[in-house]
């Protein structure tokens, strides 16, 4: 299959970000460039990822050849893309539902806590209306905190009956609510509604045919948290964004190949390494203490997470 992205282009722009880089002498020279990568105001390190269009191509190669470990690699290392840490900060933080969804997709169980961590229950002021309704609720799921869903559970219920929200952000909602009442009956009506509202214009476009990874990611979650006798009688949803094959080998198989699907030249190897790691842990900050206003602390995001990568080893000559 010939790539649409251009990995001439792609190690150009490598090239140039590392050219402007300048030791200051205040740690070893190839830890500084490896803060450079993350650090500079050229471009992102998400940016120097595939063409979206051969993420697409590849996903439906797996999906038409049942390729299920080959799917979870493809998406495994897709998401990684969304989870870098960037030196702005602000609310980066309100794409995490989707992103932990699709690291539950891929059996990448260790990403929630780095991603979604409890401190962010305190996050009440946001953008995006979805996220704290859903989040709040994940979080109290996830960690089994009772204290957070006694206040998060009315709040989402009060999300659903907002007029603007879309369907697919209701049916995710409404899943969550569901596993926290244990009501798979309605479980698998709302797993349906979010395979339905999924946009075909966001993340996946395989012809007429989508992949709904949230519904996938929101069953994998439900087999984390659910007894296996009621994981057993929620039904998966019949619609053709979602991958019943797919689902069945994933209950079989909770620790899937994770290894990278794309890999980059020798010359920019430095970025197989950083897309194998771990996701960076989220930092958060309030500006304003009296706005309680909780906002992604970039700086700190980006340094903590150099810092971690290069006591893994990576980055070193």
């Amino acid at each position: 299959m010939e790539l649409q992205t251009d990995l001439a282009a792609l190690r150009e722009t490598y090239q140039k970000i590392m050219a402007k880089f300048t030791c200051q002498g205040r740690e070893p020279e190839a830890k500084e460039r490896l803060r450079h990568l993350f650090h500079n105001q050229m471009t992102f390190v998400s940016s120097l990822a595939p063409e979206p269009g051969d993420w697409n191509a590849w996903t439906e190669e797996c999906i038409r050849g049942a390729d299920w470990p080959g799917l979870c690699r493809v998406i495994n290392q897709r998401s990684k893309s969304a989870m870098m840490p960037v030196i702005y900060g602000g609310y980066t933080y309100e794409k995490n539902v989707h992103c932990a969804l699709e690291c539950l997709l891929c059996g990448n169980v260790q990403a929630m806590e780095r991603i979604l961590p409890p401190e962010l229950a305190q996050v009440q002021n946001c953008h995006d209306p979805f996220f704290p309704a859903a989040a709040h609720v994940l979080i109290g799921l996830w960690y089994r905190d009772g204290a957070v869903l006694e206040w998060a559970v009315p709040e989402a219920e009060r999300f659903l009956e907002r007029k603007k929200s879309t369907r697919l952000e209701k049916g995710m909602v409404s899943f969550l609510l569901d596993l926290v009442s244990g009501d798979v009956g309605k479980g698998g009506e709302d797993l349906l509604a979010v395979c339905k509202g999924y946009p075909r214009d966001k993340k996946y476009v395989l012809g007429a045919r989508p992949f709904c990874t949230f519904a996938h990611g929101l069953y994998c979650l439900a087999q984390l948290l659910l007894p296996e006798d009621t994981f057993r009688a929620l039904p998966m949803p019949e619609h053709k964004t979602f991958l019943p094959e797919f689902a069945l080998w994933r209950r079989e198989h909770p620790e899937p190949d994770r290894s990278l699907w794309f890999r980059y030249p020798e010359d920019m190897a430095l970025l197989n390494e950083i897309y194998a790691a771990p996701p960076a842990r989220l930092v958060l900050w309030a500006p304003d203490d009296q706005k309680q206003e909780w906002l992604a602390h970039g700086v700190k995001w980006v340094d903590g997470y150099v810092d971690e990568l290069w006591a893994m080893g990576i980055g070193k000559e």
